[in-house]
């Protein structure tokens, strides 16, 4: 088995010569979805929720998806399918937060969960 392990580094799923995996994906992003939950106080069944919800879920989702678009550096495409979203609503959610940005307090809010996700563990193979 030892003469496979230089053949398994390549199948890293983060890696740009691989398709993504989504199932990993939603998982990475239910993570998210759960940190913004938590700093947000808007519970994670409404953040996924599918429907427009309230004013405050809507600003959680758009927060999580930014999220993983920067932090992940996962192109719109991929940020869309990972919450169940398309691309256009993935971009329009980065839109909205990169504006809300200027806000100092917001800022401050946005940066701590942006280092909370440096520190999530990438899948290792042995």
């Amino acid at each position: 088995m030892s003469h496979l392990r230089p053949a398994l580094k390549n199948l890293d799923p983060v890696s740009p010569d691989r398709r993504p995996d989504y199932r990993r994906d939603r998982l990475r992003a239910a993570f998210v979805t759960s940190l913004v939950a938590m700093a947000t106080g808007v519970s994670p069944v409404d953040i996924s929720s599918r429907t427009r919800n309230r004013a405050e879920a809507a600003r959680a989702r758009q927060i999580a998806m930014y999220l993983s678009h920067i932090s992940f550096e996962w192109p719109l495409t991929r940020v869309g399918a990972a919450f169940g979203r398309d691309r256009t609503t993935a971009g329009y959610a980065c839109h909205r937060v990169e504006d809300l940005r200027d806000d100092a307090d917001f800022d401050a809010h946005l940066s701590v969960m942006e280092a909370c996700l440096k520190y999530v563990p990438q899948v290792h193979v042995a």
